[in-house]
């Protein structure tokens, strides 16, 4: 369980227990030789005596010689015999010991979906390369193991712990991949790709759904909020500017080779009920990644994500754009995403076979939310928004009364009407696990006056509770929920 050598002193019953033992059972097979060796020099030494003198000690010496052979021999073998059976019982019950600790630990982190995902290279493992507190040398597989059971002892002396449950997630710790620090405290991820074309509103929606979730439904709920490091508060400042002032930052091109292809707005969520604590990260996905397939890091985050959101921007299908363009003005124009979805689609599924190796079957498992967005934008609220999904529920000639199930059927019925119905059958074939919804990330024109959103939580929320029921219970006990159709005002 310990395949490479570390900075460590090996635990006494791994390591120099078997010594002691081999030492102590030659050193007394050694006694008896030099014991014989004597009674030997004892006989030498009477050739200069009488006869009668040589008669009586001579015989005491073969006698002692004799002794020593036969009772010594036997003596030695039992009380080594013994030795090592303690020796043995003492050593099956630390391996024992090491083996139900190893087994804890090991449980521990799989039960409650414990892993280290590196916001950096995006690489995935279960324990990362941990640092001494004392001399800051790297120590791979902190577990349970030769090197110690519920301790490891450092070359420099300084005592690790080894386990969930004394303390190992407060030490410094490091992706064993890239090197770069990590802060994850052996806590439980809940990773969400963005995924979709340029100008589509990736960055948007990720900067209204933070400030959203953050600043409203965490005091809400009870959540405490922690940023992972000072260089993801750094980004929520950001995220904050970008919210007054209703603009975006611009994800960092995968052409710049000093910059990662997709970068990650991590945070920890804690809560009395949530044990361990939860470990954010969504993932904005430069749009080259797909319309050029130009990226500097592959996306690992694919392998082990629990949901995914593609963002798609309506006004990028040239029969919505013509029909809608009249009631646009200069600023919305400008910020169409240009990329046809189909494209983004085939090359995003390429890049999901490529980096997980999964089947499409395999695949198929990950839940998938298609976002459209800039609902505000023209008439696409009184088409795919808020207004046409509570014009539907208010209709008696069909039954919808679950808000987001008559959502997912205007926004999927909208793009069958425009001509995308290959792509709507497409996400179905593709993803056992779908649904669509309609937002606006900054709820009107880009930089006119701060963010405004709608819908925004709800697709986020959707994949919650499809990566973690425990603290979507706590999120959705009266969030995403069916609307009474009783709420919903009559028809004029």
């Amino acid at each position: 369980m310990a395949k490479t050598k570390q900075p460590a002193v090996k635990s006494y019953f791994f390591s120099k227990g078997y010594v002691d033992l081999k030492n102590t059972i030659v050193s007394a097979w050694k006694s008896n030789a030099r014991s014989i060796s004597r009674y030997k020099d004892n006989l030498s030494g009477l050739s200069g005596e009488t006869w009668l003198k040589k008669l009586f000690f001579g015989t005491i010496n073969i006698l002692a010689m004799l002794s020593v052979i036969i009772c010594g021999s036997v003596i030695t073998t039992v009380i080594s015999a013994i030795h090592i059976a303690i020796l043995l019982l003492f050593m099956l019950l630390v391996y024992i010991g090491f083996t139900v600790i190893w087994c804890i630990d090991r449980i521990y982190l799989h039960k409650n979906k414990i892993f280290t995902a590196c916001h950096v290279c995006k690489e995935k493992s279960l324990i990362p390369t941990y640092l001494c507190s004392g001399c800051g040398v790297q120590h791979t597989r902190l577990t349970p193991g030769v090197y110690g059971i519920l301790h490891r002892t450092c070359e420099c002396g300084t005592k690790l712990p080894t386990t969930f449950f004394n303390g190992r997630k407060n030490l410094s710790a490091i992706c064993p991949y890239c090197g770069h620090p990590l802060m994850d405290r052996e806590s439980r991820p809940i990773c969400i790709p963005i995924i979709g074309g340029r100008s589509v509103g990736k960055t948007a929606f990720i900067t209204a759904f933070s400030k959203e979730f953050i600043e409203k439904v965490a005091p809400s709920k009870s959540f405490h909020i922690e940023f992972y490091n000072s260089e993801k508060e750094q980004i929520f400042k950001e995220i904050e500017s970008d919210y007054i002032s209703g603009g975006t930052r611009m994800t960092k091109h995968a052409s710049d080779t000093n910059s990662t292809s997709s970068v990650s707005f991590s945070f920890f969520v804690q809560h009395p009920s949530l044990k361990p604590e939860r470990l954010v990260h969504v993932y904005d996905i430069a749009g080259e990644v797909f319309t050029n397939n130009d990226e500097n890091e592959v996306q690992k985050q694919y392998e082990y994500c629990q949901g995914m959101i593609l963002m798609f921007d309506p006004f990028s299908v040239p029969e919505i754009a013509d029909k809608y363009e009249s009631a646009m003005n200069a600023k919305d124009i400008a910020g169409i995403g240009r990329a046809d979805i189909t494209y983004i689609m085939d090359s995003f599924m390429d890049k999901l076979r490529q980096v997980t190796g999964l089947s499409e079957r395999e695949m198929s498992r990950t839940p998938i939310a298609v976002v459209l967005g800039k609902t505000d934008t023209a008439d696409l609220e009184n088409c795919i928004g808020d207004t046409a999904v509570r014009e539907l529920m208010r209709n008696q000639s069909v039954v919808y009364q679950d808000y987001y199930d008559t959502m997912d059927h205007i926004c999927r019925q909208f793009l069958k009407d425009n001509g995308l119905e290959n792509f709507v059958n497409q996400i179905n074939n593709k993803f056992s696990d779908n649904r669509f919804f309609s937002c606006s990330a900054i709820g009107h024109t880009k930089d006119s006056g701060p963010y405004d959103p709608k819908g925004v939580l709800a697709p986020m929320e959707w994949l919650f509770q499809k990566a973690d029921k425990d603290m979507a219970k706590i999120w959705n006990d009266d969030s995403f929920s069916k609307v009474p159709l009783s709420l919903i005002p009559a028809k004029k």
